[in-house]
């Protein structure tokens, strides 16, 4: 099996070999693909006896507090405990991300560590650490990275933990594999992961049957109000302001998903979705087909992604990135 190559699984097993503390990094606002590829990382260290702590740059969403393991990850820590735990660490690794920008805050501890990095991830590569990168843009998710990594090293913990963080992973960054989901290679992860017994139907509901009534609410009020077609260039947007995220009692990780939902209207081929925050707007970008939104959100908002998956900033006021974006579908949009 060629999923990945032969030199890596060997780099890999020598990067892990003789460690005894490890940093566990994802990116900031995680989804079930950053949180589980974490804890499905710690088992795999622990059944090593290898010490290791997670960390994120923000709040863990409580969509996702559910997950094994979760209730001991470090989020939205202070520098100095993170460079005091660093100091004691032999290996930091860094799970479905690799620009340091992603961990927010934290990314000054990533860009001055002289230790050695291992970065998996299935997002487009760009920033270059000390260490070891395996990546695959073709992989449904980080966490199915990480399957095929552990199997084909041969060190694949078999525990309903670790099944049920890889298979979050993998159904959170393919919509329940509706999307990014066309490689058989996927399938039969999932059956080898169904195999070790977990409750798939647990997961699922914890992941799209468990949302409060507030997120709902601002769904709604969304898709009611503040959704914006643009028929003639097969184009939308969405918005969200800091006022509708306070009126609805907004939690981190309420709003997972809902750039998805004008894709689903006829001859709506590309979206975008706006977030108001203090310091900036952020943009999460979609698309069905040729169209290359990460092409898109590289060019002109600060970002990057896969072809219909990606996310960019605007350090604009909200209406002025709003007023830019449909400029900026109206004469570029030909060109992707």
């Amino acid at each position: 099996m060629s999923i990945i190559e032969r030199q890596k699984i060997t780099e890999f097993q020598s990067i892990i070999e003789g460690k005894q503390n490890v940093a566990i990094f994802t990116h900031t606002n995680p989804d079930g693909d950053a949180i589980g590829s974490a804890l499905a990382m710690q088992i795999f260290l622990r059944q090593r006896q290898i010490a290791s702590q997670i960390i994120i740059g923000s709040e863990l969403p409580d969509s996702l507090r559910w997950m094994p393991g979760s209730e001991h990850i470090s989020a939205f820590p202070k520098i100095k405990a993170i460079q005091a735990f660093l100091a004691s660490a032999d290996l930091v690794v860094c799970l479905d991300f690799n620009e340091p920008g992603r961990v927010d805050y934290l990314a000054k501890v990533l860009e001055e560590t002289t230790l050695p990095v291992l970065v998996v991830d299935h997002h487009p590569q760009s920033h270059s650490y000390n260490g070891l990168l395996i990546g695959d843009i073709n992989m449904s998710s980080t966490a199915e990275l990480l399957f095929w990594l552990f199997k084909l090293s041969e060190n694949l913990p078999r525990t309903t933990e670790f099944a049920t963080c890889i298979y979050t992973g993998i159904v959170t960054d393919t919509g329940s594999c509706s999307y990014n989901s066309s490689n058989p290679s996927t399938y039969r992860a999932m059956a080898e992961l169904l195999e070790m017994g977990f409750d798939k139907d647990l997961v699922t509901g914890h992941i799209f049957q468990q949302f409060s009534l507030s997120r709902m609410q601002l769904l709604g009020h969304m898709l009611a109000h503040q959704m914006v077609l643009m028929p003639e260039k097969g184009a939308s947007y969405t918005y969200l302001s800091i006022a509708d995220l306070e009126k609805y009692n907004h939690k981190p990780g309420d709003n997972e998903g809902f750039v998805n939902y004008p894709l689903s209207i006829v001859g709506v081929n590309f979206t975008a979705f706006f977030v108001e925050q203090e310091k900036y707007v952020k943009i999460s970008f979609r698309s069905k087909g040729s169209f290359a939104a990460n092409e898109f959100s590289k060019r002109f908002f600060n970002g990057g992604g896969h072809r219909n998956a990606a996310g960019g900033r605007s350090y604009d006021s909200l209406d002025d990135t709003l007023k830019r974006f449909e400029k900026l579908v109206k004469e570029h949009y030909h060109e992707f």
